[in-house]
């Protein structure tokens, strides 16, 4: 009986310290967030002396300050030496894993500490800084050369906050916009007539702050087009060089206008305007934009009278809306609608006619949660211009085609069309780490009721990102080649001549660049 008593003593007593070790090994485990050999250690309170000549059953000294469970475990037996060892490995490898972890929280830290958080009445930025070679294999006129060196943009942003009715004013200053632009006259040669030095200038208004995000705010100024994705990105976030077909192409030493509607400049989609508009998200979900534009460039702003306040941005207005589906925050697909009317008399947009005036379009941007570091985008667009289309600085006045008596180009109204995707891979670990490869293919269609007269092109690009923090912080190099096709001017009957080796839309060009950004 003595005996029996015994053995079911020593039975609790195994039974209570392996529950003990048990327990505190489940709450080292849910500390820790990891399994170790199904099980995770506990904290060492001292590290045991040397245990080589441990043998199981065999009795040891405690050192000073107690010892680790595993420790007693080898001591009475209950694990082998085999055990210990791969418990006392694990336990190294997360103490190194945690001590790398805090370094990498920290140096994160250390860095966005650095960024100006919008919270300042007045911050300032360099929204982008650019330094551009470009190689274009088009025969250029005798004393110029197809290598060219220049700084395609020097823009400096201020912005702030000045209540939580006023949550952000926004300016932007572009130094290279300080030259004089010509418009499109109603009669004989235009001369320049403005200069500007801003880009963008926009005050934010959140009138009711219950209502927000539902109707979030109220934006007033000129800014860049708040539909599509190219148009509404900022220069210095672009994946490519050059701007897509979708906001100009045409012209550029290439053939001029023409009855057919297919030459010189076109400006489809202009990137900045006059607005008013009306923001905000439903249910976390679905973003809307709904407002009305001057359907005018934003360097009309010059032509406005200081006593009438009529003149050149005095232009038909537009009505649009956006409506944009979010799978995340950065996936997302959008439907976007302009509706209005425009004029090809005072305006600052290359290819516009008189008369109805609409786009329609669907765009998209899918960001891999299982392939990270991969993006894909895309955009279609398609809409209508009035007749008599025509490029500023060529006199123009309504919608007839008699060049003699309305001036412009005489062309009809037509349907335009185009597109694009792009792709892009940022390559985040291995010898070719901060390197990004880019793929971008469009088209652009000038009259959809003719052939031959269709803007191809295919971009190759290469990326390497010295700093990545967008949208504050972007210093990159970047390649482009570009292979670029333009079909012709049309079909049929009064089709111009169309000589390939001039029009530069019709030859390959090379590009690097260099960008600074920090905000």
């Amino acid at each position: 009986m003595r005996c029996l008593r015994a053995t079911m003593c020593s039975g609790v007593l195994a039974a209570s310290l392996i529950l003990t070790m048990d327990l505190q090994i489940a709450t080292a485990g849910s500390a820790t967030n990891g399994p170790l050999l199904g099980r995770t250690p506990t904290v060492v309170a001292q590290r045991a002396d040397d245990t080589s000549s441990s043998t199981q059953g065999s009795g040891r000294e405690l050192p000073p300050g107690g010892m680790a469970i595993e420790d007693l475990l080898l001591q009475k037996g209950t694990i082998t030496m085999d055990e210990w060892i791969q418990i006392r490995a694990e336990q190294e490898y997360r103490a190194a894993d945690q001590s790398r972890r805090l370094d990498s929280i920290e140096d994160w830290k250390y860095k966005t500490e650095l960024l100006p958080i919008l919270r300042d009445k007045v911050n300032f930025g360099l929204n982008a800084l650019q330094f551009l070679y470009g190689h274009l294999d088009a025969h250029v006129p005798e004393g110029r050369s197809q290598d060219s060196f220049s700084v395609r943009r020097s823009e400096l942003i201020f912005w702030g906050k000045i209540s939580d009715y006023i949550p952000r004013w926004h300016a932007l200053f572009e130094m290279q916009s300080t030259g004089l632009t010509n418009n499109t006259p109603t009669s004989g040669a235009s001369t320049p007539t403005s200069a500007t030095f801003f880009r963008e200038t926009y005050i934010d208004v959140r009138p009711v702050q219950s209502w927000a995000p539902n109707l979030n705010m109220i934006r007033l100024g000129i800014f860049r087009m708040p539909f599509g994705i190219f148009t509404e990105t900022s220069g210095g976030l672009r994946d490519v060089i050059s701007s897509p077909y979708l906001t100009s192409v045409g012209g550029g030493g290439g053939p001029g206008q023409n009855a057919k509607g297919t030459g010189g400049a076109i400006d489809f989609i202009q990137e900045r305007d006059y607005f008013v508009d009306v923001r905000g998200k439903i249910a976390n979900r679905l973003e809307y934009v709904v407002g009305v534009m001057n359907n005018n460039n934003f360097q009309a702003n010059g032509l406005v009278s200081t006593t009438s306040g009529l003149g050149g941005a005095n232009q038909p207005k537009a009505y649009y809306t956006r409506v944009r589906l979010c799978g995340n925050d950065v996936s997302f697909v959008s439907v976007t609608t302009i509706q209005g009317e425009s004029n090809n008399a005072g305006t600052l947009i290359n290819g516009r006619g008189k008369g109805a005036f609409d786009r329609y379009a669907i765009d998209f941007r899918y960001a891999s949660k299982i392939l990270p570091g991969f993006m894909a985008q895309g955009e279609y667009w398609q809409g209508h211009d009035g007749a008599n289309a025509t490029v500023v600085g060529t006199a123009a006045n309504g919608a007839c085609q008699v060049t003699a008596v309305c001036g412009g180009s005489g062309a009809p109204g037509m349907h335009r069309r185009t597109w694009y995707v792009l792709a892009k891979y940022l390559i985040t670990d291995g010898p070719l780490q901060n390197f990004e490869p880019t793929f971008m293919y469009e088209q652009f269609d000038p009259n959809t009721s003719m052939s031959n007269d269709l803007y191809t092109r295919t971009i190759v690009g290469l990326t390497y990102y010295f700093e990545n923090f967008p949208p504050k912080v972007q210093s990159k190099l970047q390649f482009n080649y570009e292979f670029r096709h333009h079909s012709g001017l049309g079909t049929g009957p009064g089709t111009p001549a169309f000589d390939s080796r001039s029009d530069p839309f019709a030859q390959n060009a090379f590009f690097v660049q260099f960008q600074v950004r920090f905000m």
